[in-house]
């Protein structure tokens, strides 16, 4: 059995990255995974416009979907609330960990159908972040 890595860009409305501010949240367009796929990470960025102030940060969540668990022929995610929370990206630069931009590499799980990013910022406009986010997989080949 050999392993091949495929890589691929998370979207947001169509979008290479979104922009956040205002304590807004945005969930990303859906990526579903290869049935071959047997590991997965997702690496987030967040990039602040400005300079970061405490309390500038992004919470990452994944949503995951096993298919059509309400049997209305669409695919149920995780709903916002009990998605699955990776982590803080914290941006200000005094805090430790405080980076701007701030990276991350999160593993999550490959087993369900797919997935969606919810991500929340905590900027004032002024601040605004911008989150860019891609999948990288392990994908099984006979």
């Amino acid at each position: 059995m050999a392993l091949t890595r495929t890589e691929s860009q998370i979207l947001w409305a169509t979008a290479a990255s979104i922009t956040l501010s205002d304590n807004n949240a945005a969930t990303s367009d859906a990526i579903v995974f290869d049935a071959t796929d047997i590991q997965a990470a997702v690496q987030v960025s967040a990039d602040n416009a400005g300079t970061p102030a405490a309390g500038d940060y992004i919470d990452v969540w994944v949503a995951y979907t096993s298919g059509d668990v309400l049997g209305d022929a669409a695919d149920d995610y995780d709903t916002t609330e009990h998605a699955e929370f990776l982590g803080r990206l914290n941006t200000y630069a005094t805090d430790t960990p405080g980076e701007d931009p701030a990276r991350r590499t999160y593993d999550i799980s490959a087993a369900p159908k797919g997935i969606k990013l919810i991500v929340k910022g905590n900027q004032t406009a002024t601040r605004n972040a911008v989150i860019r986010a891609r999948l990288n997989t392990q994908r099984s080949s006979s």
